[in-house]
């Protein structure tokens, strides 16, 4: 009884220190990945589509009736989705069930979200994961200027404007395990969105 009592706990530690073994090196993976925004879709500020703005070279608030009252209701809403690309470029199989993402806007934070999906990556292998915001710039606006931050987002006169960070997890057993603090996955996304601006006009043309 006792060499059986003795084999159990021997197999217990086992499997425990193989568990611990398994999620340092999926969570270590994680910082290895290599993370893309490959494009940012369906940008709309105060519910007007980006490409309503542009007006011979520059910004037009005249395009945007509503202004004044999103003004008024101190509520600017900025929507998009941003499309993140995943690769696992590690030996390491990593299964990331669910990451929190933080959305910047000169450095200072201004949306945060949360994804939760069954992400399973072998090495070599990419998804891509639409990240949905919705966040109210009538702060930022507030301080710099409707026109000027326009300008900014739309004509990249700004550097390092908009920022995307996440927190990814691995799922093991029925817990989630976080990476430390956030990883930066672009300093500057908003290029994608004045590359939308072009492609919209080009549209429109």
């Amino acid at each position: 009884m006792k060499r059986l009592l003795l084999s159990v706990a021997v197999l217990l530690v086992l499997m425990l220190s193989g568990c611990a073994l398994n999620q340092r090196a999926q969570v270590e993976a994680l910082s290895k990945f290599n993370y893309d925004v490959t494009s940012v879709q369906n940008m709309r500020i105060a519910g007007r589509e980006i490409s309503s703005f542009e007006a011979d070279g520059g910004i037009s608030l005249s395009s945007l009736p509503g202004l004044a009252v999103a003004l008024l209701t101190k509520d600017l809403p900025l929507e998009a989705t941003v499309n993140l690309q995943m690769t696992n470029p590690t030996t390491t199989t990593t299964k990331i069930n669910e990451f929190k993402y933080l959305i910047e806007i000169g450095g200072k934070p201004l949306f945060e979200g949360a994804v939760n999906e069954n992400i399973n990556l072998a090495q070599g292998q990419s998804m891509i994961v639409p990240l949905t915001f919705r966040a109210n710039l009538f702060g930022v606006a507030q301080e710099q200027g409707v026109e000027k931050l326009l300008s900014d987002l739309f004509t990249r006169k700004s550097n390092a404007l908009l920022a995307l960070k996440i927190k990814p997890s691995v799922r093991i057993g029925n817990k989630n395990f976080f990476y430390p603090g956030y990883i930066t996955v672009d300093k500057d996304f908003g290029k994608s969105l004045s590359k939308s601006v072009s492609k919209g006009l080009e549209k429109l043309q």
